[in-house]
């Protein structure tokens, strides 16, 4: 992101890793470690397990690249959860307002289902997605589904084939009809899979994306050229 220039991105919609296993402190796991893998989040270049603090450090720099290359009336769409450890739980906003980016609205998403870790706590089904800002962001919700347009969207995640943790489009969709129109410019730094990049292209939308995993991106190309055929 670093190279990109100040105020040119007109959306960004992104998931980072949520340091599932750095929270616990266990900071010394192996590149598929499988720790999580029987709830199929397992990377396959990627720990996932940055000291917490260290992780927030980094949360909170990201999150200062997005807000300095958005537009002025851009839109960040930053998906995160609440994550447990030692009887505590930790919000994605501990991180998010130390950095630059406004918080605009919250966005609930409803799953619909979730593994069953645990049975002394009720069953986390929700994620959010926080829409950032950096002043008035354009908006336009006449273009969602009447179903959406409120702050509770409810989504069946996408399956987990080549990907740990896929978005589902219709979560890109929402974002992207919400906050742009037909050419304008949406990102993903963590694009894992390429679903931001494909509903872009079904849409009309420019995309930059970036990820570090070869798989991915190779999995991401051969997607993002059948979209690219079809339109």
């Amino acid at each position: 992101m670093s190279e990109l220039q100040d105020d040119s991105i007109d959306c960004i919609i992104t998931s980072p890793p949520y340091n599932k296993t750095g929270i616990t402190g266990k900071t010394n796991l192996k590149i598929g470690n499988q720790i999580w893998n029987k709830f199929n989040i397992d990377y396959n270049f990627y720990n996932d397990n940055m000291p917490e603090d260290k992780y927030q450090d980094w949360m909170v720099s990201v999150l200062n690249e997005m807000h300095r290359i958005i537009k002025p009336n851009g839109s960040i769409f930053f998906n995160h959860k609440p994550r447990r450890f030692n009887n505590k739980c930790f919000l994605p906003t501990d991180f998010i307002c130390k950095s630059k980016a406004k918080i605009y609205q919250l966005i609930i998403w409803n799953r619909k289902n979730s593994p069953n870790i645990r049975s002394d706590i009720l069953v986390p089904c929700t994620e959010h997605i926080y829409w950032l800002s950096k002043d008035k962001p354009k908006v336009y919700r006449d273009k969602i589904s009447p179903e959406y347009r409120g702050e509770i969207w409810h989504i069946t995640p996408s399956r987990q084939k080549d990907h740990p943790a896929p978005f589902p489009e219709q979560l890109v969709e929402n974002c992207i009809l919400l906050s742009t129109k037909e050419n304008d410019v949406v990102l993903d730094p963590f694009s894992g899979s390429g679903t931001t990049a494909v509903v872009s292209i079904k849409n009309n939308r420019k995309f930059i994306g970036f990820e570090i995993d070869q798989n991915y991106i190779d999995h991401a190309k051969k997607r993002i050229d059948l979209i690219a055929q079809q339109h």
